[in-house]
């Protein structure tokens, strides 16, 4: 399922509207309806954080639609990290998986 998709299901399912969800996330109420319709993908790490404690989810409630394993792994570790960190982080996983395909060779 879609990002899109499972914001608009979660956000039902807790009775709010696209409203109510923009007020209280920060999110603004056209980039929520938009992400439902398909209009506008990837929302970034942030976006995913004010949604997720919006409404009361872990952002890995997301994480298989819109997150690069190394952002939500940097958003476990610490709120802070910035992007050339998150950068520095998906080279390393990159570096592993390559590391251990070698080693299977």
């Amino acid at each position: 399922m879609d990002f899109g998709k499972k914001l608009k299901d979660l956000r039902e399912s807790k009775g709010l509207g696209v409203n109510q969800l923009a007020v209280k996330s920060g999110v603004s109420a056209s980039n929520i309806s938009r992400f439902e319709n398909g209009q506008r993908k990837g929302p970034t790490l942030e976006t995913v954080k004010k949604l997720s404690k919006a409404l009361g989810v872990s952002i890995s409630y997301f994480e298989d639609d819109t997150l690069h394993p190394a952002e939500i792994i940097a958003a476990h570790i610490d709120e802070n990290i910035i992007e050339e960190q998150i950068e520095e982080i998906i080279d390393y996983i990159e570096f592993i998986k390559q590391k251990n395909a070698k080693n299977k060779e």
